[in-house]
């Protein structure tokens, strides 16, 4: 099984490490790949953070309907590995609302039904959850065929608050909500001028074209992050942020 989701796992990891959320919740979580990026980034990084991963497990029209085998092959691999911080809830994004308690969440990630009005519905029912330190993350902004319509949202709802997309993998929009000035001060969310931007996004792209074998990085290649510094001593070294210790890997092959 390929994720849509793959090559944005090594953002995942230095999203988590370096915003350390006391709250994750994510809405649309199917085979779990996004999500349990963020549960093992939490448990390298001893974080107190307690995760949460929303969906019904049934399928969509958008992205088809599928049996229960697909949430019990997530369960199996999470309840081993994550269930003393992380819980997954088998209801549909309203029905789950109610059970957080507003301010509670520094990290939410929207990946349900991708049409304007769902990706709209779903941002604005949950923002009352959000803390003064939240950020959003907004799956498929670049795609824009199938009815989606995350692009659009995206392009509205970015023009309020600090904001960096990445463009590969479909898109990945990542929206600094939270007013807290550590937000803001985010370095993702300081960047000058279109340089920086293109830099950063190149970074990112290789780091999981890596991960996805599009683009393997050979460990004496210098790193994409622009360190200076060869694969092997920066973000491919056995110390930097799972990049070399993807465990998800062995839960999406079966």
């Amino acid at each position: 099984m390929s994720s849509a989701w793959i090559e944005h796992a090594p953002f995942a990891f230095w999203l988590i490490e370096h915003t350390r959320p006391r709250g994750v919740c994510e809405l649309g979580t199917y085979h779990g790949f996004s999500y349990l990026c963020f549960c093992q980034q939490v448990q390298a990084s001893a974080l107190d953070t307690k995760c949460f991963a929303v969906d019904t497990w049934r399928g969509d029209e958008q992205n088809g309907f599928y049996s229960d085998d697909i949430f019990d092959n997530l369960r199996s691999y999470h309840d081993s590995n994550y269930s003393d911080f992380s819980k997954l809830i088998r209801a549909t994004f309203d029905e789950a609302v109610n059970q957080f308690n507003d301010g509670s969440i520094d990290l939410l990630h929207i990946d349900g039904r991708h049409f304007y009005e769902d990706v709209k519905h779903d941002f604005e029912t949950w923002q009352r959850k959000l803390s003064s330190r939240a950020i959003v993350l907004f799956h498929d902004t670049q795609v824009r065929s199938h009815g989606f319509g995350v692009y659009r949202f995206w392009d509205t709802i970015k023009r309020d608050f600090a904001h960096f997309e990445f463009t590969h993998c479909a898109g990945l929009g990542v929206l600094g909500v939270g007013r807290d000035p550590t937000v803001a001060a985010l370095s993702i969310f300081q960047t000058q001028n279109d340089a920086d931007v293109v830099a950063i996004r190149n970074a990112y792209e290789m780091l999981g074209a890596s991960i996805s074998a599009r683009r393997p990085l050979r460990r004496n290649d210098f790193c994409p992050c622009q360190s200076g510094k060869k694969f092997k001593h920066c973000h491919g070294s056995d110390k930097s942020s799972n990049i070399r210790d993807i465990r998800f890997h062995e839960y999406n092959a079966r």
